[in-house]
């Protein structure tokens, strides 16, 4: 079976389906027994009603994904993928109450979310992958990142989520070494269904929502066979982790499936939602979190973890984000499929703060007293974003190979218009009794910035099968370009930025899948990102003025991945090496500071391991280890030494916030019988190593250990009435462990959230 799935139909749940129909889910209430399925592969992505369960972008069954297409951009089972996958669905995401896609990633190997602390996480979706600050996309799409404008996405809208760990320009166009994540959003099924929740706890938070859908009722008429329909909506409000401080957001996300035939079907999304307020996006100073502080009077201690450092009458941080996509399937036949996805997003933000700083040059790392050093400022920025991919996949033979070829273009364009501003000293906060009402002036904005960034990609891939041996080739063209105008506001200059970059980026791998389910890999993958500016650089470099070649990144990676025959578990190990290149850094040479050097590069090696079981019907669980060695191993540039006073070399350094170890597992068990039927119990435990929280390495951020507890009932065994109705608490961080999540510096580092209670009410249907 060259281009067939093998599909484990286990008792409780089966699968019934095949090529030229949808699949869909039998009740999970009914027993059914069935051998093993071949089932011919069904090429590129959904099937043509769009909400096929399971397989490549479906529901997730339990923990454990089978099959995604992120890496390969057909539906290509994990095992078979030479590169590193982790996916997550819905039920973890539930079991663990994720309410940010942070939060959705914390028990990911090689993932580090939080990088603004606990609280920054409700205002933007910031993590690293192996390293390196990833870029997030939405069904196969990329959102556009502009900070205080950035699109957030509520986990709740999304059905799964899906990480590649690597380079991963071959099919997505500018990236970062470390990877990307793609979330998938729910989309209509052709079966009812639907759910309303509510929640209360944390800081006096109380979150609702609902998320009904199914085919359109028969009596609409004779096409409404054809038509499902979904409706997602969610609504928060309450205080948020710093003191002063509040969370407040609602969406709705309706969508429209129209599937003519069972090789045909066009999915319409639409999204709207707003943030007024999302929580705190400020830190502390690593004097008086990391390390106590003498405050003047006599006490010594740390900032509590709810410690403010602005001003409400000056935080704000309002967004508000609209999009309309369309995700298009179509089988010509057997042996060939066409898909094409496209969104239009339109997001607004308006950010000002007030945030805490000191200048170690004059003060020193070490300061003492009572009050705290702070600016204020801000920025307008409006977003309008176009994206596009389309693709067609051939399956064919040629003698004894077979062969599934992906040949696709995309096309991005994100126009961003930014008003800006310096930010200004503020008024000192006194620490013992602190002032968040001083009437501080907002600046005024002095830049108005209104920049294009544009790249047309387009790529091939062959995904080439001789027996059980996979040998998958790609390469892929781009061409990027950022150009527009910055005005000054006070005299009307205006200063024009024209970047282009062109780049080719491959990739290539080799994998072989044994028998008893092991299936060790080899793989080659490359990205590329744009420079972003329009500096000069040195002569050194070359010409001056000459246009910079991009960001480059590679990667090696060897690995191993086992799924047992018969069973619902995955079992994944690698060992990599990455490197990226060409970073500009400013130039050390004296009278040169207005200039950059393209010298910087960052290397990592590192081992990964994850495990994710449904061991049984009702134990269910995930672990990880991450072991990571990132160092600067190319730069002439220096960075201040704030012990000593002294510039010393970055090469040979570490990047801040990046932890050398993790290690994760959580589990979720159910009882099915006996006293406790209904009850499930569940906990996670994550291991946070350490790691340096300033360029120079002169501290460390020291490790830290975090338990999460989960119990939920199945209120249908008090009173069958209540059948669909289920209760759930979950605790986060449970022995409330104050700790810091890293920092940028001595004057910048972030805690983590203190225990947070949740407990939610859900009825399904």
């Amino acid at each position: 079976m060259q281009r067939g799935l093998m599909l484990t139909l286990l008792s409780g749940v089966a699968w019934t389906g095949g090529p030229s129909g949808p699949v869909q889910a039998q009740d999970a209430s009914q027993t059914v027994t069935l051998d093993t399925l071949s089932v011919e592969g069904t090429g590129n992505g959904r099937n043509a009603a769009g909400n096929q369960p399971g397989g490549a972008v479906g529901p997730v069954r339990g923990y454990v994904a089978t099959e995604s297409r992120v890496a390969t951009k057909t539906d290509t089972p994990i095992v078979e993928t030479a590169q590193s996958i982790s996916v997550i669905g819905r039920k973890q995401i539930e079991d663990q109450n994720a309410l940010t896609l942070n939060q959705a990633l914390r028990y990911s190997p090689g993932v580090t979310t939080e990088q603004r602390g606990g609280a920054g996480a409700t205002r933007l979706d910031q993590f690293y992958i192996r390293g390196f600050a990833a870029p997030l996309f939405l069904d196969g799409l990329p959102l556009p990142g502009s900070r205080d404008a950035t699109p957030s996405v509520d986990p709740y809208r999304v059905e799964r989520v899906d990480i590649i760990k690597g380079p991963a320009s071959v099919l997505y166009g500018q990236s970062g070494p470390g990877g990307i994540v793609n979330l998938v959003s729910k989309v209509p099924r052709f079966t009812q269904h639907g759910e309303i929740f509510v929640q209360g706890g944390g800081f006096s938070e109380v979150r609702g929502g609902f998320d009904v859908g199914g085919p359109i009722p028969a009596e609409a008429g004779p096409l409404a066979d054809q038509f499902a329909y979904r409706v997602v909506g969610l609504g928060w409000k309450g205080d948020g982790p710093a003191v002063t401080t509040q969370v407040e957001r609602f969406f709705i996300n309706p969508s429209l499936t129209w599937r003519p035939s069972t090789d045909t079907s066009l999915t319409i999304i639409g999204n709207y939602q707003r943030d007024p307020f999302s929580g705190f996006y400020g830190g502390v100073p690593a004097v008086g979190s990391l390390f106590p502080r003498n405050f003047g009077n006599g006490s010594i201690g740390r900032l509590p973890v709810d410690f403010y450092d602005g001003d409400r009458n000056i935080e704000r941080s309002d967004r508000t984000q609209a999009s309309i996509s369309y995700i298009f399937d179509h089988r010509v036949n057997e042996n060939l499929r066409f898909h094409s996805a496209g969104r239009y997003l339109r997001t607004e933000g308006n950010y000002r703060s007030v945030y805490s700083s000191f200048d170690e040059v004059s003060n020193g790392p070490f300061t003492s007293g009572p009050t705290l050093g702070r600016f204020v400022g801000g920025t307008r920025v409006g977003i309008d974003a176009y994206t596009i991919d389309s693709n067609a996949v051939a399956t064919f033979d040629t003698g004894i190979f077979a062969h599934t070829a992906l040949v696709g273009v995309d096309h991005r364009t994100f126009e961003t218009r930014t008003l800006s501003g310096p930010f200004v000293p503020a008024p000192s906060l006194n620490l013992l009794n602190p002032n968040y009402e001083m009437n501080i002036a907002f600046p005024a904005f002095t830049a108005d910035a209104r920049i294009t960034s544009e790249q047309t990609g387009v790529y091939f891939q062959d995904q080439i099968k001789f027996d059980r041996l996979v040998l998958t080739l790609g390469g892929r063209y781009d061409v990027a370009r950022q150009s527009g105008p910055t005005r000054t506001l006070a005299t009307g200059a205006i200063a024009n930025q024209n970047v282009p970059s062109d780049a080719f980026t491959g990739r290539a791998s080799l994998l072989y899948l044994f028998d008893n389910g092991f299936a060790p890999y080899v793989s080659y993958s490359e990205a590329f990102e744009p420079i972003v500016n329009g500096r000069i650089f040195d002569t050194a470099f070359g010409t001056a003025g000459r246009v910079p070649d991009p960001v480059t990144s590679d990667q090696f990676e060897a690995g191993i991945k086992y799924q047992p025959p018969g069973t619902d578990i995955l079992l994944t190990a690698a060992a990599f090496d990455i490197r990226r290149s060409n970073a500009t850094q400013t130039d050390p040479t004296p009278g040169r500071g207005a200039f950059v050097v393209q010298t910087g590069a960052v290397g990592v090696q590192g081992v990964e391991f994850e495990a994710r079981a449904n061991l049984s019907e009702n134990l269910t669980l995930i672990g990880g280890v991450s072991l990571l060695d990132i160092r600067n191993v190319a730069d002439i540039t220096n960075t201040r030494n704030a012990l000593t006073g002294q510039n010393v070399p970055l090469l040979g350094r570490s990047p801040v916030q990046v932890p050398d170890t993790t290690i994760s597992m959580f589990a979720d068990y159910r009882f099915l019988d006996g006293p406790l039927i209904g009850l499930g119990l569940g906990g996670g435990v994550r291991y946070l190593g350490s790691s340096w929280g300033d360029p120079a390495n002169t501290f460390k951020v020291p490790e830290s250990v975090l338990v999460d507890a989960l119990a939920t009932y199945d209120l249908k065994y008090i009173d069958p009435t209540l059948q669909g109705f289920t209760m759930q608490v979950n605790v986060q961080n449970l022995l409330d462990e104050q700790y810091v999540t890293g920092c940028f510096g001595y004057s910048g580092c972030y805690y983590g959230l203190p225990r947070t209670v949740y407990a939610t009410l859900r009825y399904r249907w």
